[in-house]
């Protein structure tokens, strides 16, 4: 007799045993939904920030295809391409932060740069042999460049 009723409480023992309560159950479920919202929600913002763009508006975009500064003459030469799919008016140009007129002049207007064409630009600018400095050049729409050169 004995032995039965060790077997009939080891049975109820296993059955009363539960993989997980129902509290952590709970929570997984509450995880799981909640990641799946933040996904869903990821997706749809992602395609609907890709179908509300106007396709016909294009950016500009421009690349140095060269800079020398030169510290014993004090200048910097700059030619800089539009690479971008729309003409560009050049307007100002940077050297370490700080506005620069240029020998080449940029005059009010701007300078027209039109799509694959390539721009020379001088600047004056007193500078030392061996340092880096930041050349950036904007344009009229907002479009800009900037690279470090290094004197020499």
């Amino acid at each position: 007799m004995a032995v039965r009723s060790e077997m009939e409480t080891a049975k109820r023992m296993r059955k009363s045993q539960k993989a997980f309560s129902e509290v952590v159950a709970a929570l997984i479920l509450m995880l799981i939904a909640v990641a799946s919202g933040v996904l869903l929600y990821g997706y749809i913002m992602g395609w609907l920030g890709g179908a509300t763009q106007n396709p016909g508006v294009t950016k500009g975009e421009l690349q140095f295809d060269s800079i020398y500064a030169n510290a014993t003459a004090g200048t910097i030469k700059i030619y800089v391409r539009n690479v971008g799919s729309k003409d560009l008016l050049l307007d100002r140009i940077y050297i370490a932060g700080t506005n620069k007129a240029n020998a080449t002049a940029i005059p009010d207007a701007g300078v027209q740069l039109s799509i694959q064409s390539v721009a020379y630009l001088e600047v004056s600018h007193t500078m030392t042999a061996g340092y880096t400095y930041e050349v950036k050049v904007t344009c009229k729409d907002g479009t800009s460049v900037a690279q470090s050169v290094e004197a020499k």
